[in-house]
């Protein structure tokens, strides 16, 4: 009876806390790292091809909310004009895919909600200096019926968002 018993206890410390530990997709500096990821991509690729790169949020209703980097090309009826294409990358995906748990729950350039005005999508645009568009972005997680937020505030100079619990308010 002591055998099974202790055997029972190296089980449960063993093996509980690995079953109620959260993924890494939903925590927050994981999210803020593939985010900035995307950023350093869309910077590289806008100095080295001299072009515009821009990152789009997509809320997506019946499936994941994604974040991918798109480019500009000239458009082929349109002479004078542009449009914007995904970009893709041998050793690189430029389409994150958000968890399940996670939603975008607004993007902000200024205290401009471009979600409400674009419908589900928003852009940041990123020029072929490597300056990147100043955007806030709040990110919502619900895990057992708790919902959390957090804000991601881009530096344009440096072109990576920073992380910031919570609701981080627009300026201007």
């Amino acid at each position: 009876m002591m055998v099974v018993m202790l055997l029972i206890g190296v089980f449960a410390t063993v093996f509980l806390p690995r079953m109620f530990r959260r993924s890494p997709a939903v925590e927050w500096k994981t999210i803020a790292d593939e985010l900035n990821n995307l950023v350093a991509f869309a910077r590289q690729e806008a100095i080295a091809n001299q072009k515009v790169y821009r990152l789009v949020f997509k809320r997506n209703p019946n499936a994941a909310d994604t974040v991918s980097v798109e480019e500009e090309a000239p458009h082929p009826e349109k002479p004078g004009r542009v449009i914007y294409k995904s970009v893709s990358s041998y050793y690189f995906s430029t389409t994150y895919r958000l968890a399940d748990a996670v939603k975008l729950k607004a993007v902000y350039l200024g205290k401009q909600e471009m979600f409400e005005e674009l419908r589900g999508v928003a852009y940041c645009f990123v020029i072929h200096d490597g300056l990147v568009q100043d955007v806030l972005v709040q990110l919502e997680r619900r895990i057992n019926n708790i919902e959390t937020i957090a804000s991601f505030k881009m530096n344009p100079f440096l072109g990576r968002f920073g992380l910031h619990e919570g609701v981080l308010k627009p300026e201007r």
